[in-house]
């Protein structure tokens, strides 16, 4: 049976990026994070492109980039399968409304004409 993996954020107690790992579950990540980095240390989904290494950061329930000159930019979400399938059926039942009511709009207007041959 094939074990399935999944890929987790290791941030120390002071909140600095140590580490992408993979890990079977979150309570795994979590317990192996603690214990590695100490009591405060969690472990957070990898939905964020942010660099391990003790460069990028955690804080104000952000990921932050850091930059080379020590300015910070939030991290880029990189959103999950799930939240892409999410995003598209809002966008279907926007255009679904949409047309619609162009739909009807067009009913409305042929309907007013009166027709002559």
């Amino acid at each position: 049976m094939a074990e399935i993996s999944y890929a987790y954020i290791q941030i120390d107690g002071a909140g600095t990026v140590q580490n992408i790992a993979m890990f079977e579950n979150y309570e795994d990540a979590n317990r192996i994070t603690r214990a590695v980095y100490g009591d405060r240390a969690f472990a957070a989904e990898y939905r964020y492109a942010v660099r391990p290494g003790g460069v990028d950061r955690f804080h104000d329930g952000r990921f932050w980039r850091v930059g080379e000159d020590g300015t910070e930019t939030e991290a880029e979400y990189i959103p999950t399968e799930q939240d892409k399938i999410n995003m598209l059926q809002a966008e279907n039942a926007q255009l679904k409304a949409a047309s619609n009511e162009i739909t009807l709009a067009m009913a409305e207007m042929i309907g007013g004409e009166e027709y002559v041959e």
